[in-house]
C-alpha cells in the first residue's frame, strides 16, 4: 500500500554502508509493522524486521530472512477480535501477508491491532473515516511528450473541508500493492473548488533508475483515494517529506516519523477508499 517501508529501509541501508564503516553505529532491529482497513475491505498486515547498518554485504536473497511469518496478528473493532491467517501472496511485496476474510472494515468503527512475535509486542488503533468518492478522473498527454501521460482527480471540496486524504497507487493487472503517490499526502481545507488534484506515480528509492512523476501509454492504473484519520495523516505526511528531501544531498531527512503503532515502527490506517481504474492513453473507437 505504498512504496514500502521495507523498501525504503533497505534502500536508505545500501546508502550508509557506503560510509565510513568506522562511524557505523550499532543499531537493533526493530519490528515494522505496515497494516490498513478500507471500508468494505479486509484488514492486510505486512511484517518485517528493519535492517540494521552494517560494513557487510548481504545478498538479495538474504533479505528473506527479516520477513516475519509466525506471528500472532489480531484485529478487534471492540465488539469481537480476529486472529489473521499468515500466507504467501506473490501480488504483494514483500510477498507474505496476514490478512482474513472474518472481517470488514466499516466507516465509524475503530480497529485495534496487536502483534506478538517473539520479543515483539506491538499495537495500534485506528478508525475508518467515511469514504469520499472521485469525482472525475482525467487522463492528458505531457505537452513536452509523446509517451508519457498526466492523471488528474477532481473531489468535493465542500465534503473535504476538514478532512485528510492520502492517494495511492497501483500499477499493473497481477499486483495488490497500493503505492503511496508521490506528493500524495493532502489536508482538505487547502483545497480550492474546482482544483484539479494531480496523481503522481510512487518515488522509488532504486538506485540507476530515473524516476518519473509521469505514466507511460498502455500502464494499466488503479488509483485510490483514501480518506483517512489525523493520527493516520501525521504518519503519511512526515513519511511524503522525508521520501523528498532523501534525494537532496543538501537537506537529509532528519525528521523522525510520527507512528501510531507502539512497540514497533509503521501504521496501522483505517481508510474510507475509493477506487478508479484507469488504462493510460487507452484508444477509444
Amino acid at each position: 500500500m505504498k512504496t514500502t517501508l521495507y523498501t525504503i529501509v533497505l534502500a536508505m541501508t545500501a546508502m550508509f554502508v557506503a560510509c565510513d564503516v568506522d562511524n557505523i553505529p550499532k543499531a537493533k532491529s526493530e519490528m515494522v509493522v505496515e497494516g490498513w482497513i478500507d471500508e468494505g475491505g479486509f484488514p492486510v498486515v505486512i511484517l518485517t524486521k528493519s535492517l540494521t547498518i552494517s560494513d557487510k554485504y548481504q545478498e538479495a536473497d538474504s533479505l528473506s530472512q527479516y520477513l516475519i511469518r509466525w506471528a500472532k496478528v489480531s484485529v478487534s473493532d471492540g465488539e469481537r477480535e480476529v486472529v489473521l491467517t499468515g500466507k504467501f501472496d506473490s501480488r504483494y511485496f514483500p510477498p507474505y501477508v496476514y490478512t482474513t476474510g472474518n472481517m470488514r472494515g466499516e466507516a465509524g468503527k475503530t480497529y485495534m491491532l496487536n502483534v506478538e512475535y517473539r520479543d515483539f509486542h506491538a499495537t495500534a488503533t485506528t478508525t475508518i473515516p467515511e469514504t469520499h468518492r472521485i469525482e472525475n478522473l482525467m487522463v492528458k498527454p505531457c505537452a513536452d511528450s509523446d509517451t508519457l501521460y498526466q492523471v488528474k482527480i477532481n473531489i468535493d471540496t465542500e465534503k473535504a473541508n476538514g478532512a485528510y486524504y492520502q492517494l495511492f497507487t497501483c500499477e499493473g493487472t497481477t499486483n495488490r500493492l497500493f503505492v503511496a503517490s508521490y506528493l500524495g499526502c493532502i489536508e482538505g481545507k487547502s483545497l480550492k473548488k474546482g482544483i484539479d488534484i494531480p496523481v503522481y506515480r510512487s518515488h522509488r528509492l532504486a538506485a540507476g533508475k530515473k524516476y518519473t512523476p509521469y505514466f507511460f501509454q498502455n500502464d494499466t492504473l488503479a488509483i485510490k483515494l483514501a480518506h483517512i484519520d489525523a493520527n493516520s495523516y501525521s504518519f503519511w505526511n512526515d513519511y511524503s517529506r522525508n521520501l523528498t528531501l532523501s534525494d537532496n544531498l543538501f537537506m537529509a531527512p532528519t525528521h523522525n516519523i510520527r507512528s501510531n503503532v507502539k512497540g514497533a515502527v509503521g501504521y496501522w490506517c483505517g481508510m474510507g477508499a475509493d477506487v478508479r481504474y484507469v488504462v493510460i492513453g487507452e484508444r477509444k473507437e
